[in-house]
């Protein structure tokens, strides 16, 4: 599973590009009516392009009302299915604006739902189950062409178990439930005449105005049957609270009650006519517990009581739904709870509430798959219609590269992470570390620092593993021996295996762990090579044995001190010397085939060293150091010991006792100043020094144990380079420098000498 922390710093960075997808989104336009969404689907598609992730574009009727739809598998094993929904239509643009939440509602959380997708799609291979998202037209219009269509075509793809959608619910709640919609279309006739002739007919308006305020009183008036779960959370002081702060001060006191709006209303020809015909719309909103035939049931009755009008009711069916709601102690809530409140620590935890809008999730819902809300909402929501003007957000959209276009790109920065971070389930990670020598001592200790690690040490010896366990109290021992069947049943039940024993298991561990579809890391070569010492002649081979003993039976040729040398392959390890390399270190060195063409083929060119000319100019006896300044003693006179020690340290420095060969100049004091060059950048060493502790670990147990425990805290923390699938080792820098750092930290570092 994912890790928060790594999560959170792979979204921030990303921001510039989140943003700029946001941009466009927006500018594509998709009001609803019409409905046409391929503008706007495009840019979704081009957004998920960009990321390698593969997409398909459902046009149902041709008509260009467009879903983006996609899914994957991730990569350890099976899982809950998750199903990130959010529309791409918006409300229509009426005079220049865009009213009725058309940016909030819900391209802002449609986009984030796409943003995250992304994210867990590029980390598919730490995930359990499956994750599909759908980016869907027709929601505005009841979502015949878009969601209900794509649950009722593969209920299991699009469905899945569970919803997650970022509607406008605010980020101080989730909502688990919305009200039931039943939508009329009325219409009251009577006698039409002059307006002076009231004693003829009342007119319909004036029996509509009385027929609504009827139904008003009636239809607010019904009991409620609330499930008795919601009916406790309501009297919660807090679920008041919230409910009162996300959709304005007096919802709580119609959020478990109907409501009955009057959306439309016409009728008259003129001022001074009674008019003959009347229509208008209702919109009747019916909480949790209430149904619409109980509703209808109820008009029937009033509709007598206005005869001799005549009155037409019809149901407009799109925009008429049942109430929904999903349980509220559902797993994912606690999650959303606790993913929201890490985010935003100084805020209290979401608070779960039922809608009294729609959505997409009824669908979810009427199909028993739970459905949750959590989304942002700017303040003018409830207070107000909102709206804002279209040049000014296109204007606003076009230029703010980076800043933000007020609420839009905030909300949606907000709402992001915690939906993604939904997928970070996972309290504790169990390793089975198996061994339990030098080295998994320290590497044990630095996993231990995190709580989350769960460890069990594990090898043959129970003894063993408890001295170890002992004197860790989040550790447990257990006997294990990694040739036995019981292997692979151990570590499938882990969430990763450090392999601290001989190389020679380290293919059975890594099959059990593939069955088992779980890490490993190991310190050890994956070749066995390199041990390969029971040859007759006690070599360790670290390339192919074959070659190196074939290397043997071949004669050498060399040139030395100007002469050419030829040794038969039976004398060649005769004429094996040591040959230094380093203060403390000396190689056996062999002549190796004939070594004369190199002399060419590297334009090496002949030279006598500067200590034999100087031999030959002064007759030493040799062109060792001792001769040279035994001649130069013979031939010099001195005034004084400090005259002499002075100009033998200046001829010491230009070179003249050095083996090394003369690197000729333009002129011979650039000859002899050729050691001293100017521009000349200094050679450095950096080598790695570490030193023990009594009593504590070993050098040794501390640059392997350590590092490794670092290797697989890094692993765990979801760091890129290392959760790759496949085979990994420490050979490029985006792996090596985060393992620096944190080594680093540790007292492992190397030490820099300038020569």
């Amino acid at each position: 599973m994912l890790q928060k922390r790594s999560l959170l710093r792979a979204l921030a960075a990303d921001e510039h590009n989140q943003t700029s997808f946001l941009q466009k989104f927006v500018q594509a336009a998709s009001p609803n009516p019409p409905g046409e969404t391929s503008k706007a689907t495009a840019v979704s598609g081009e957004f998920l392009s960009s990321k390698n992730i593969p997409y398909e574009l459902v046009d149902v009727n041709g008509d260009g009302k467009v879903n983006v739809i996609s899914d994957f598998q991730g990569g350890k094993g099976p899982g809950p299915r998750v199903v990130l929904n959010g529309h791409v239509d918006v409300f229509p643009v009426v005079d220049g604006r865009l009213h009725g939440r058309g940016v909030v509602d819900m391209k802002s959380g449609t986009a984030s739902l796409i943003i995250a997708y992304a994210f867990l799609y590029e980390r598919r291979h730490l995930l359990s189950g499956s994750v599909a998202l759908c980016a869907v037209a027709d929601e505005e219009t009841g979502g015949k062409w878009g969601t209900k269509y794509l649950i009722e075509q593969d209920k299991h793809r699009w469905g899945g178990d569970l919803m997650l959608c970022a509607e406008p619910g605010g980020l101080e709640t989730i909502r688990f439930a919305e009200k039931g919609s039943l939508r009329l279309t009325c219409t009251i006739k009577t006698k039409g005449t002059l307006g002076p002739c009231l004693h003829l007919s009342e007119g319909a308006i004036r029996t509509a105005s009385a027929f609504i305020y009827e139904i008003i009183k009636s239809v607010e008036s019904l009991p409620v049957d609330l499930p008795d779960e919601m009916e406790r959370r309501l009297e919660k002081p807090e679920v008041k609270r919230a409910i009162d702060q996300a959709m304005g001060p007096g919802t709580i006191t119609i959020i478990a009650r109907p409501t009955v709006n009057v959306g439309t209303i016409k009728g008259g020809l003129k001022v001074n006519m009674i008019p003959e015909t009347c229509m208008f719309e209702l919109d009747i909103r019916m909480p949790v517990g209430i149904r619409e035939d109980t509703v209808l049931e109820l008009i029937d009755t009033i509709i007598p009581q206005y005869e001799p009008a005549s009155s037409t009711i019809k149901k407009q069916a799109a925009a008429s739904n049942p109430f929904n709601y999903s349980v509220i102690d559902h797993y994912i809530v606690s999650h959303l709870k606790d993913n929201a409140k890490s985010l935003r620590p100084g805020a209290d935890a979401p608070v779960p509430i039922p809608s009294m809008g729609g959505s997409d999730c009824k669908h979810y819902r009427y199909a028993d798959i739970p459905a949750y809300i959590f989304g942002c909402s700017p303040e003018t929501t409830w207070n107000g219609l909102p709206k804002v003007s279209i040049f000014w957000l296109l204007k606003v959209a076009q230029k703010f590269k980076g800043s933000s276009p007020l609420m839009y790109r905030h909300s949606i920065l907000k709402v992001l992470p915690s939906i993604a971070l939904n997928f970070t389930i996972m309290p504790e990670k169990k390793i089975l570390a198996l061994g339990s020598g030098m080295v998994a001592k320290p590497c044990v200790d630095y996993l231990l620092r995190d709580k989350k690690n769960v460890l069990t040490i594990a090898c043959r010896t129970l003894s063993s593993t408890q001295n170890v366990a002992a004197e860790r109290s989040s550790a447990k021992a257990a006997a294990l021996d990694v040739a036995s069947p019981e292997l692979g049943h151990h570590v499938a039940e882990h969430d990763l295996v450090i392999s601290l024993v001989p190389f020679v298991h380290h293919a059975a561990i890594v099959q059990s762990a593939i069955k088992g579809n779980t890490n490993v890391i190991t310190t050890s070569y994956d070749s066995p090579t390199p041990e390969v010492s029971d040859n007759p002649l006690r070599f360790k081979f670290s390339w192919s044995p074959r070659g190196a003993l074939l290397s043997q039976q071949i004669s050498a040729t060399f040139l030395q001190d100007g002469n050419l040398i030829e040794v038969s392959n039976k004398d060649l390890m005769n004429k094996a010397v040591l040959y230094h390399v380093l203060d403390g270190y000396s190689f056996l060195a062999y002549p190796n085939r004939d070594s004369v063409p190199y002399r060419s083929k590297a334009w090496l060119n002949e030279g006598l060293k500067w200590s034999h000319i100087q031999q030959q100019l002064t007759g030493a006896a040799s062109a060792t150091e001792v001769d040279l300044l035994a001649k130069i003693d013979e031939v010099c006179s001195f005034r004084s010991p400090e005259e002499r020690s002075k100009i033998l340290v200046g001829l010491k420095w230009m070179g003249l006792f050095s083996d090394e060969v003369a690197a000729v100049r333009d002129s011979p004091l650039g000859t002899l100043r050729s050691t001293g060059q100017d521009m000349q950048l200094p050679g450095r060493t950096s080598a790695l020094e570490l030193f023990g502790e009594p009593g504590g670990y070993s050098a040794m147990a501390k640059s392997v144990g350590l590092t490794c425990g670092i290797a697989i805290q890094l692993l765990l923390d979801d760091e890129p380079a290392s959760n790759k699938p496949g085979v990994i080792a420490p050979y490029s820098r985006e792996i090596c420098d985060p393992i620096r750092v944190r080594a680093e930290a540790e007292g492992i570092k190397l030490v820099e000498h300038t020569l």
